[in-house]
């Protein structure tokens, strides 16, 4: 079976990283693997480190892009290809037609990865997800939304978590420096601002606290943000204290090497950072909104917060740092959840079916 995973995008990001890894399982399951990216993007790159197949296409516009469906759709046949896999909503309308184009022959798998928060019943959108063969929600809450917002059939949708293969698990806390660790792109929507504010706070008072953010700004977007918050660490002196690393697609050595995971995004699907924490078996403070505030509550891997509300943050950090008691039962219970739920291992027979169905 022949696997096609297709993205437009230009970012470098959890949607993009996640498609890498996805491909990368179902190559290691035995598929036939080929990627469509974009040439000199950040996805091609990621192809090349991780030794996938690659095929170059343009930049599709997001809406009737006939050309480009057209030229997919000539992919699909000439490929043999037997599913086309995506994940960006960009990708959406030009998937759709491109299965017009093949006269109905190409079987689109949509793997979602953004929330629904309105409805999309209008004859447009019904349209365009009649083309889908089966849908992908990382959740029970999603897949609510689109059975509430949409008309798509709900025997094609299914609720598969996000998952990851192993790797190496974070050390307890002993003394010394104390590591916390933030990752995900730049955006007011990341909210990273607020965590900087909580530092700030206990720096005086903790002085072995350092903290570490992973990430990069959207180009054309956020770079202003990223430039604020950086500005702010130096006019308050804390360049020694609070790192920035752009982001990588190999993580795993970060995660190993931190203490406290903190993730406040004010929307946050399903944090796949959140699940990445999880498998390092790290204590985890979010934010009370949306995925990771299931993801934590419902697996007590750690606390929450309300996103805007640096005080309440910083007196959470403070016990995180303070209760080695508290370290050890979120830690615990972290792992616990990443081993019984997000391990790749226990999720490939339900590829499986979906991809024989």
């Amino acid at each position: 079976m022949k696997i096609a995973f297709y993205s437009s995008s230009l970012s470098k990001g959890g949607l993009e990283l996640n498609s890498i890894r996805y491909a990368q399982y179902m190559r290691d399951a035995g598929f036939d693997v080929l990627f469509f990216c974009i040439e000199n993007s950040p996805l091609e790159q990621a192809c090349k480190e991780s030794k996938i197949a690659y095929q170059f296409i343009k930049r599709n516009k997001r809406y009737w892009d006939w050309k480009c469906a057209k030229k997919i759709a000539h992919f699909h046949q000439s490929l043999n290809i037997d599913w086309w896999w995506f994940r960006d909503p960009r990708d959406l309308d030009m998937m759709a037609w491109a299965k017009w184009w093949s006269g109905g022959k190409m079987k689109l798998l949509y793997h979602q990865g953004m929330q629904m928060a309105h409805p999309k019943k209008d004859p447009i959108h019904s349209w365009r997800f009649k083309k889908i063969n089966q849908w992908i929600c990382l959740s029970e809450e999603l897949a609510h939304q689109v059975k509430t917002f949409t008309h798509f059939p709900e025997k094609r949708i299914q609720v598969i978590p996000l998952a990851l293969v192993d790797g190496p698990q974070s050390k307890p806390y002993k003394g010394g420096t104390f590591k916390t660790l933030v990752i995900g792109r730049w955006d007011p929507q990341k909210n990273q601002h607020i965590v900087v504010n909580a530092f700030h706070m206990l720096h005086h008072r903790y002085p072995q606290l350092e903290l570490t953010f992973i990430g990069e700004s959207t180009a054309g977007e956020s770079e202003a943000y990223e430039k604020d918050i950086k500005k702010k660490v130096r006019h308050w002196d804390l360049q020694n204290v609070i790192h920035f690393k752009k982001f990588q697609y190999q993580l795993t050595d970060f995660y190993a090497d931190a203490h406290l995971f903190i993730i406040p995004s004010l929307k946050e699907t399903f944090g796949m950072v959140t699940i990445e924490a999880m498998r390092a078996g790290l204590p985890i403070l979010g934010a009370n909104t949306g995925g990771t505030r299931m993801l934590i509550e419902e697996n007590q891997c750690g606390d929450t917060f309300a996103p805007e509300n640096a005080q309440e943050l910083s007196e959470l950090w403070e016990n995180a740092i303070q209760n080695a008691d508290w370290r050890q039962q979120k830690s615990i219970a972290a792992r616990s959840a990443y081993e019984n739920q997000f391990s790749i291992e226990h999720q490939i027979h339900q590829w499986r079916s979906v991809l024989h169905s």
